[in-house]
């Protein structure tokens, strides 16, 4: 009798506890942040950056209007530097050719409001490594580009929850 009476709250159960230890599914924002606008500044970098970044700031809430918008100059302004993109070789072949690659993208903000900074050009990077297969070399680089595009989803996470934090 216990049992047919508990089996249905045991999901209930294990999502309140999945939830208590801070669990959250990837690609998910956590708590609205302290900022509900935000100007931003923003290189030409590498196509779609900057609107991964402004979807990911849409899906937490935040509005981004354009660093020169004379309209929103009360609110804070979120400058992002540009991209710097690296790969060296993790490890070699007997033949000295690279068999894992390291690959680095990083990039610098700084988060002015009310002429106080609360982000003092804080640089954010993200490291990915892969296997190299010397037979498949476009094979490489698609990984390579995939990578990337990983790397620049995780950036524009890292750049949500820095500003979340110094919103607090």
């Amino acid at each position: 009798m216990a049992r047919r009476l508990l089996l249905p709250l045991l999901p209930a159960l294990l999502l309140a506890l999945a939830a208590g230890c801070g669990y959250q599914l990837r690609g998910v924002d956590g708590a609205a942040p302290g900022f509900s606008d935000l100007r931003l500044r923003i290189p030409q970098s590498e196509p779609g950056f900057e609107d991964l970044l402004r979807r990911r700031f849409e899906s937490a809430g935040i509005t981004l209007h354009a660093a020169g918008d004379p309209a929103a100059r009360d609110h804070p302004l979120l400058s992002v530097g540009g991209e710097a993109f690296s790969g060296r070789p993790a490890s070699t072949t007997v033949l000295a050719r690279a068999a894992q690659v390291t690959l680095r993208l990083s990039l610098r903000i700084q988060l002015v409001a009310d002429g106080q900074t609360l982000i003092d050009g804080e640089n954010l990077s993200v490291e990915r490594t892969y296997y190299q297969d010397l037979r498949n070399i476009a094979g490489n680089r698609e990984e390579a580009e995939l990578l990337r595009s990983e790397m620049r989803q995780e950036l524009a996470a890292q750049i949500l929850r820095r500003i979340e934090a110094a919103g607090r």
